[in-house]
């Protein structure tokens, strides 16, 4: 697919080891960590002598780049001169069907060399990874060697001294582990490791490099250090590396099954969504890390990446939801699980759902005032940044939707205890709320927002759905329906043209109203289908250039809710609109990152954040459609 994006997908494993390409041409700068920090993956090709560079910064000779395709699991880049072409596929077997996939650590980088002129030449196609992949931001001392494994040559490297997950954040890179090369020559060289694949052609040769990162432990969760989920299955890094290339053509024919499936299931909304999808989608896998815990529960943790490097956390899983409840339902399970462990420690005493579990890859307790994970520090700072009627919301509806789309009624008896405190504390707070956060934290506190009340109203009801699945007496439903009734009751006294406002401070403010989509999906019935056309009807009023804004105060939006909000409309035509909208940011922005969420609807500037698994939200209209 011909989709111009900002920075470019190759190496998508895991939040340590996503390396991109932010520039047009693949040889015009060094690969990088998703959040900008060097780690130079280079690529050359020798035909008879003459050393061409094809992938990241140097002074040598390049081989022109003639094209670029991005499908939603593949980015593939054409090279040519008079004497050849070079194709060159960035792949990483990220499986949702096959968790020893989805969390292992290997990714390919395949080449094939055709002839033009039906000579004989000698080729050798030679890529390189410097030590820096094995380092933070700066330089330090890397061991380096050679080794084999079933007639399999690799090269391996990682820093002198380990120190597995001692450090954690937002823009940090692992300077721990060990990374792997192989599939041709293995050796090291001076600062990096590489491997060379030689042959004499006259027609076409392929060739095969992998790379891999054994992090040897890949979360800390409430003090023990867990391996990731592959180490069930693989002994070591060697293993899983001689599994994958075994299985190479089988692990790429399903990759590509995977990847057809989601261009097909977007096709009725149109390309521009089909692109958004596509840009999306390693995105959104490479942001999380699949490990088990002792008692055996798959856990799912995200990384809240270029946002505050929180793992696990709830508003972050809330609009992921989507693409995993489609395709892989299990895996908002295992989102959900640690949330409900940390709620049920003596760590947290609260009425309401925590925000997060800690920061990535150290899950042992919310980073906000925590001292080492057991205590308050500051309780009103603590408080500052607790979202509680949007977090109580949140794992009430993400709960009831992953019984929706597995039917697994013993997860929500396991924790219903838990479920009937959030609803309760939602009924509580009622439809005026007080000033608060909700997941737009980035845009600030506020008073009686109308979009937070909605998802309250939501949460009520998913818990009056699970009540009647387990045979229990309910009213919630009443109160739901209540709520709402009095909730419009409010917008309609402080004015406005239909829609909903902002906040019942503003009768002619407006917003994003996503959180309603669950009313439509579930079928509550608790808004007129009119509120949904006036909604839509706002939302196109007020759309600028690459987006509808998130709200009347400012120009930015966020491309999960633009979908979300997009679904209300029947028609589809607006779904079709904000995906349009989206591809435009894409090919226009001018900063050179992942795919944002968080951008400017006018000038296609990024706001903040980037390689984030919300953009699984994106999935929604999908969802909807299903």
């Amino acid at each position: 697919m011909n989709i111009k994006l900002p920075t470019y997908p190759l190496i998508t494993v895991d939040p340590f080891f996503s390396i991109w390409s932010k520039s047009q041409k693949l040889y015009e700068s060094d690969t990088i960590l998703w959040c900008n920090i060097k780690k130079p993956v280079r690529g050359y090709i020798t035909i008879d002598g003459e050393t061409l560079r094809f992938m990241g910064a140097g002074n040598e000779g390049v081989m022109e780049q003639r094209s670029i395709d991005v499908e939603p699991y593949v980015t593939t880049y054409v090279f040519a001169n008079e004497k050849a072409e070079l194709t060159v596929k960035f792949w990483t077997p990220l499986l949702m069907d096959d968790y020893y996939m989805l969390g292992n650590i290997c990714s390919f980088i395949d080449t094939d060399v055709e002839i033009k002129d039906g000579k004989e030449h000698d080729v050798s196609i030679r890529i390189t990874a410097d030590e820096m992949l094995c380092c933070g931001k700066t330089r330090t001392d890397v061991t380096k060697e050679t080794n084999s494994y079933k007639g399999i040559s690799f090269a391996k490297m990682g820093k002198t001294k380990q120190r597995p997950l001692h450090a954690s954040g937002d823009c940090v890179a692992a300077d721990w582990g060990y990374y792997y090369i192989c599939g041709g020559r293995a050796e090291t060289c001076g600062d990096c490791i590489a491997v060379t694949h030689s042959a004499t052609v006259s027609d076409k040769v392929s060739f095969t490099t992998l790379m891999a990162f054994d992090d040897v432990y890949s979360i800390t969760y409430f003090g023990e250090r867990i391996k990731g989920i592959w180490t069930e299955k693989f002994a070591s890094a060697a293993e899983s590396i001689a599994y994958c290339l075994e299985n190479r053509e089988d692990l790429f024919a399903k990759l590509q099954a995977q990847g057809e499936k989601i261009l097909a299931d977007a096709e009725p909304f149109g390309e521009a969504y089909q692109k958004a999808l596509t840009a999306a989608a390693r995105q959104v896998l490479a942001a999380h890390k699949l490990i088990r815990d002792k008692e055996g529960n798959l856990l799912y943790f995200s990384k809240e990446c270029h946002s505050n490097g929180c793992i696990n956390t709830v508003d972050v899983s809330y609009p992921a939801v989507p693409m995993y409840l489609i395709y892989k339902p299990e895996l908002v399970k295992a989102m959900l699980t640690g949330i409900f462990r940390f709620a049920h420690s003596k760590m947290w005493k609260y009425d309401f759902a925590p925000h997060d579990i800690g920061r990535y890859p150290l899950a042992n307790g919310q980073v906000y005032a925590l001292a080492g994970g057991y205590r308050i520090k500051k309780p009103r700072y603590f408080m500052k940044f607790q979202m509680p009627v949007e977090e109580c919301g949140n794992m009430l509806i993400m709960s009831y939707a992953y019984y929706k789309a597995s039917g697994d009624k013993q997860f929500l008896e396991e924790y219903f205890a838990t479920l009937n405190k959030w609803a309760d504390y939602l009924v509580m707070k009622g439809v005026v709320l007080d000033t608060q956060l909700c997941t737009d934290d980035f845009a600030g506190h506020s008073k009686k927002n109308v979009n937070l009340a909605i998802k309250g109203i939501m949460g009520i009801a998913c818990f009056h759905r699970i009540c009647e699945l387990l045979g229990k007496d309910s009213a919630y439903m009443d109160t739901a329906r209540a709520y709402a009734d009095e909730l419009i009751g409010h917008c309609r006294r402080v004015g406005g043209n239909g829609h909903l406002p902002f906040s019942l401070n503003n009768g002619k403010s407006w917003s994003l109203k996503y959180n309603m989509v669950w009313d439509k999906l579930f079928g509550f019935g608790l808004f007129d289908e009119s509120i949904y056309k006036a909604e839509s009807e706002q939302y196109k009023a007020v759309m600028n250039k690459y987006g509808v804004p998130l709200d009347y105060r400012k120009e930015f939006t966020k491309t999960d809710w633009m979908i979300w909000a997009s679904c209300l409309d029947e028609t589809g035509e607006n779904t079709r609109l904000v995906s349009e909208a989206m591809v435009r940011f894409l090919e226009d922005t001018p900063d050179l990152v992942c795919f944002s969420d968080w951008y400017e609807t006018k000038t296609a500037k990024q706001s903040g954040f980037d390689h984030r698994s919300v953009q699984a939200g994106l999935w929604m209209a999908i969802l909807a459609a299903k």
